[in-house]
């Protein structure tokens, strides 16, 4: 038989269509409900599934916290979806409040809160659906970096490797199942990790990495596909059981939901109720030039995206400080922002985790190493990517990048890629042990946050009483229209052959 999956993963809260720089019209519930709907009509028994990061991340995300997110999938008819590590953004309360409110199981494998947790029973680790006879078992694994996770998380729920878990998970559910599918929230390089060392798993959808695999990539006979983040696409995987043996994909595509699909009208009226609560929409400032928070470009290069972020650090705090930094993980939106009128939403979709940013010293070498780290994955294009404000640096990705271990604790190779930097017009010497650098970083960073473990320890480190959000207004309202666009304080040139 032929088992039919719609797949989605990392919609972040983004209910309702957003633009692209051509003036198109993507994405949003209404549309994904209609193409949903017209898939049931052709295949009534098809599986609907997501990887993770359901609801943070626009302007619904701040002001319901998930709870229109999940109507809208329990009204689109969700069979199950993972953990994802924003899901946890607002507290354990929230939490469980959005997993109680779920039609559908929403699973994690890796991490449970002990038996003694008032919250033990929260998720499930796995799941078994029959479909046409077949039965289908589904799990999910969470990324294991616990700095991504607030205090209260990450101090109460019990964490096992997660290759460890799926090494002994898959063989019990092979033996109950036809098929055996993991929605993961790891990200592709722990989905490569796992493929390579567990065999039994039929399909992996993958999440937390943002940009979607247009063909299955295949590990270990395992393949992986991927949506978009945003929710712009929607994925289809065809499984075919044969039997006895493992599945295989015959096929597999991302629809694109534009123009040409109908919005829901059900789902038009919910959101319409919804946006009745939404705060009131007001002009905090303007902007001169257009910025594109999607990351199929905004984690490659410089950007309009990152610059106006940390040139409104720069402006804020002056010459006090000599450099800014910011990673792109805490620029989102996954939307074009056009010149003109910039709101209270917009603000709210570009930086929706306004954490504090801390102010910190750092010497040239330290600083060296917080630079490589912000290119070491070039060209591939992730979160980690650094925008800068305060210094101009030159990187050859054809060069060594740095690597460090997985506890992010030690250097492995300490990188060469950063070839140049200067500061106002003079050389930096990252040899000079001496020579210090007051820096700001957005709060991730600041924690020490995707390997950026020296900030963990530096010197005269506070963190700011103010936040991002308060920090962008304040620099619309006294420096607007802001113009943003690339200057080229980040050149990037070479090509990496690894």
């Amino acid at each position: 038989m032929e088992l039919v999956i719609l797949h989605t993963n990392d919609t972040h809260g983004q209910l309702t269509p957003v633009a692209d720089l051509a003036g198109r019209s993507l994405g949003g519930y209404a549309r994904r409900a209609t193409f949903v709907r017209q898939q049931r009509e052709q295949h009534p028994d098809l599986l609907l599934l997501d990887a993770g990061d359901l609801y943070q991340g626009s302007r619904y995300w701040h002001a319901f916290r998930g709870e229109a997110d999940i109507e809208l999938m329990n009204l689109l008819g969700y069979d199950a979806a993972a953990l994802g590590n924003h899901d946890t953004d607002a507290g354990l309360e929230v939490l469980s409040a959005r997993i109680r409110e779920a039609r559908f199981p929403v699973m994690c494998a890796n991490m449970r809160f002990p038996n003694s947790h008032p919250l033990c029973d929260l998720w499930k680790p796995y799941h078994v659906v029959e479909v046409n006879g077949a039965r289908v078992a589904i799990f999910s694994m969470l990324i294991d970096a616990m700095e991504l996770y607030p205090a209260a998380f990450r101090e109460s729920v019990e964490v096992r490797p997660y290759v460890d878990v799926a090494s002994e998970l898959v063989p019990h559910l092979r033996r109950q199942a036809d098929a055996v599918i993991l929605l993961s929230h790891l990200g592709h390089t722990d989905d490569v990790r796992l493929a390579e060392h567990v065999t039994g798993i039929d399909l992996i959808i993958g999440g937390h990495t943002h940009t979607g695999l247009r063909e299955a990539f295949m590990i270990n006979g395992t393949p992986l596909v991927r949506g978009i983040v945003g929710g712009p696409v929607v994925g289809k995987t065809v499984l075919s059981l044969t039997g006895g043996s493992r599945a295989t994909v015959s096929e597999y595509d991302l629809h694109e939901l534009n123009g040409n699909l109908p919005e829901d009208p059900q789902v038009l009226d919910v959101l319409e109720r919804w946006n009745t609560h939404l705060p009131p929409e007001e002009v905090i400032g303007r902007l001169a030039y257009p910025i594109d928070t999607r990351s199929t470009t905004k984690n490659f290069a410089e950007s309009a995206a990152g610059n106006l972020y940390v040139d409104a650090l720069k402006a804020y705090y002056g010459a006090s400080v000599d450099a800014t930094l910011v990673h792109m993980g805490t620029i989102r939106g996954e939307r074009v922002f056009p010149a003109g009128p910039f709101t209270n939403h917009d603000l709210a979709e570009y930086h929706p985790f306004d954490n504090p940013p801390f102010l910190m010293d750092l010497t040239a070498p330290e600083l060296k190493f917080v630079l490589e780290r912000g290119v070491h994955e070039l060209p591939e294009g992730r979160g980690a990517f650094l925008s800068i404000a305060g210094i101009r640096i030159e990187v050859d990705i054809s060069r060594q990048p740095q690597v460090i271990d997985r506890d992010h604790a030690r250097v492995i190779t300490p990188g060469q890629r950063v070839v140049a930097a200067s500061q106002h017009g003079q050389p930096i010497d990252f040899t000079d042990e001496s020579r210090v650098f007051r820096v700001v970083m957005d709060g991730y960073l600041g924690r020490g946050g995707l390997g950026y473990f020296v900030a963990k320890t530096a010197r005269r480190k506070v963190q700011a009483d103010t936040g991002g959000q308060a920090i962008i207004r304040w620099y619309f309202k006294r420096h607007g229209p802001v113009d943003p666009r690339v200057d080229g304080r980040i050149i990037v040139r070479g090509r990496w052959h690894g």
